[in-house]
């Protein structure tokens, strides 16, 4: 996480010589290069104290090392501007740090890197030039007290289990948080607490939820037989985009673990490989839930899901199909 403190010296107080920005998290790199930004457009003659250059394999060091050598205008101090830096070869920005270690009386140089190679001959030398700021993913209460702050600024208080059940569905990337926090602000207007009815019903998943966990999770409940939380999650399914067909190959596939688990007798390895599964692991996992079903449940099943992909396929609206389909599993 960007320390907060240190951008509020970026836009006001006098700049370091070298700022060196690295991090995945592209929300917080990008708010250090609007601070330097804005910080220039609030001078008279600002925008001649601005320039950007885009890293590249061909970029042109005599134009960026001008630009750094270049006096400012009026006296406000001229900020260079180096994104993409990771794309500009290695011996080329070992010759760009050996100037700047050369010039101590060089413009503010800012360079933005996606990703660094501590390994780089010119990184460590870059580092004790350079003020470094770190914009790196936000993860478990950083995230979450991110998020109160969010809530705080826009007047709102979010209650303690709203706000983990908020950071589980919309996941650690910043632009997504803020696209649903916007909604969420949207859908409670006035009202100044936040609740988890208000998230469940305004946010959306993200696609590696949907990927990694959440259909899975609606497998497990239709074995379960927990009807409503299964309807629950396939709306959710169906409302972040995943594809009718998709789920109801899993569901499938549900289907086939359980009649295994509760007809196998011998090892669970060796059936996992027949079934062409990676592990015996669902199949474990099952062996509870296969006691509560016959085997004719488990046919019906089957027949039913051949039956819902042949509707599916007519045309059928997915919601629909899949809807029956579940409450006729559990």
């Amino acid at each position: 996480m960007v320390d907060l403190a240190l951008l509020k010296k970026l836009e006001a107080e006098p700049l370091p010589r070298v700022i060196l920005v690295h991090g995945q998290e592209t929300v917080w790199r990008d708010r250090v290069f609007e601070a330097l930004k804005q910080r220039t457009e609030k001078e008279t003659l600002g925008e001649w104290n601005w320039s950007v250059f885009y890293g590249s394999k061909d970029l042109s060091l005599d134009s960026l090392l001008t630009e750094l050598a270049t006096l400012p205008w009026g006296g406000a101090p001229k900020i260079v501007v180096l994104r993409d830096a990771e794309l500009v070869p290695a011996e080329s920005m070992a010759k760009l740090v050996n100037w700047l270690e050369g010039n101590p009386q060089a413009n503010c140089l800012a360079l933005f890197f996606s990703r660094v190679d501590g390994k780089w001959k010119f990184w460590k030398t870059l580092c004790r030039l350079a003020v470094e700021v770190k914009c790196d993913p936000l993860q478990g209460e950083a995230l979450t007290k991110y998020i109160e702050e969010c809530c705080a600024e826009q007047g709102k208080k979010i209650e303690r289990v709203a706000l983990e059940q908020f950071a589980a569905r919309v996941g650690t990337n910043l632009n997504v948080i803020q696209n649903e926090l916007d909604k969420l602000f949207a859908y409670a207007g006035t009202r100044q607490e936040l609740t988890a009815a208000d998230v469940q019903a305004v946010t959306s998943l993200w696609p590696a939820q949907i990927a990694e966990h959440t259909i899975f999770q609606l497998t497990d409940l239709i074995v379960q037989k927990k009807r409503q939380e299964a309807l629950d999650v396939l709306k959710l399914l169906l409302s972040a985009g995943e594809v009718p067909l998709r789920i109801l190959a899993l569901i499938e596939r549900q289907l086939r673990l359980l009649l295994a688990a509760k007809t196998s007798s011998g090892n669970l390895e060796t059936a996992a490989r027949e079934m062409g599964e990676s592990s015996a692991y669902p199949l474990k996992k099952l062996r509870a839930q296969a006691k509560t079903f016959s085997l004719d449940e488990i046919f019906a099943g089957f027949y039913a899901v051949l039956q819902a992909d042949s509707e599916i396929k007519l045309g059928a609206t997915g919601e629909d199909v899949l809807t029956d389909l579940i409450i006729k599993l559990t």
